[in-house]
């Protein structure tokens, strides 16, 4: 059987994830995430606080932790995928699994990547948004036509052929919630992030992520990734350059699933993690494939 992984972003969390995987995965989730980080991982998942987990430093390495275990669990119990996709943060997991990221290496990474995102959306009075339409092309150019006003719209993620998210000043996207015909939408949905992600808001972020990747390893992987930046199948020369570049520019992921779809033609999807969101994604864009949400011990039997 042909299938595919996916691995979900910041936004996933909820209190009290991935609880169940800490006795059987002791030494990565307790031992090597406190080693690698200096916090304990154990506490976060036994918190009650729900804004704790909304924290970018804290929600991205632990989210990323808790879908590498079940990647591990799905992978004993399914055998190699055909390929793996994550969506943002999710890409890590993806590499971590396929062999290209160690799990200690990726951690450093993740904690550099949350601590200077946070950094670069604080005090910039920005906010995301998705955006539900029946004419994706229509949207875009709507939001074009602003942009060339002077009101600045990102298009921070591809979702799937119904949906986008996108970033602005949170005046702008407070009026296209109360007005989203102006963008020729049905529905824009405020989202509680820290700020404007994958747009210029972030670039700051860059630099001090491509330091830290330089200090780390790459290994070949033996499960084929594709990447946000370009929905293509990675080498492993452009890893780095591909990781960067993430931070400030759209997310593929509808392309992604389309280049996967016609490359591989996977019997089964399978999201990886907490939520359900990537499954959401592929079953708007192409409805007849097989889809599994793997977010439980139990679920990835």
């Amino acid at each position: 059987m042909q299938w595919v992984g996916m691995f979900p972003g910041q936004g996933s969390q909820e209190i009290g994830m991935g609880d169940e995987l800490l006795e059987k995965y002791s030494n990565l989730l307790k031992n090597t995430f406190e080693e690698s980080l200096g916090w304990s991982l154990e506490s976060i998942i036994n918190s009650d606080d729900p804004e704790l987990i909304k924290k970018t430093n804290i929600a991205q390495p632990y989210i990323f932790s808790i879908s590498y275990c079940y990647g591990i669990e799905t992978i004993n119990n399914l055998g190699n995928p055909a390929a793996l996709i994550g969506h943002s943060l999710g890409e890590y997991t993806a590499l971590c699994l396929s062999g290209y990221l160690d799990f200690k290496d990726a951690l450093k990474v993740i904690a550099v990547r949350g601590e200077e995102m946070q950094k670069a959306v604080e005090n910039s009075n920005t906010t995301m948004a998705a955006v539900l339409t029946n004419d994706l092309n229509t949207t875009i150019e709507e939001i074009n036509k602003l942009n060339n006003q002077g009101i600045q719209i990102w298009i921070s993620n591809y979702n799937d052929p119904s949906q986008i998210v996108i970033s602005s000043y949170i005046d702008d996207i407070n009026y296209l919630k109360s007005n989203p015909k102006a963008i020729g939408a049905k529905r824009v949905i405020p989202l509680e992030v820290a700020g404007a992600f994958h747009t210029e808001i972030v670039s700051p972020a860059k630099k001090p992520l491509h330091d830290v990747l330089n200090e780390i390893d790459i290994y070949e992987g033996k499960i084929p990734v594709y990447m946000n930046v370009d929905a293509k199948k990675v080498d492993i020369s452009s890893i780095k350059e591909n990781l960067v570049n993430q931070i400030d520019n759209s997310v593929l992921f509808s392309q992604q699933i389309q280049n996967l779809n016609e490359d591989i033609d996977p019997d089964l999807w399978c999201h990886i993690g907490p939520g359900n969101v990537t499954a959401g994604m592929v079953r708007k864009s192409i409805s007849y494939k097989d889809l599994k949400v793997i977010n439980s011990l139990e679920s990835s039997n």
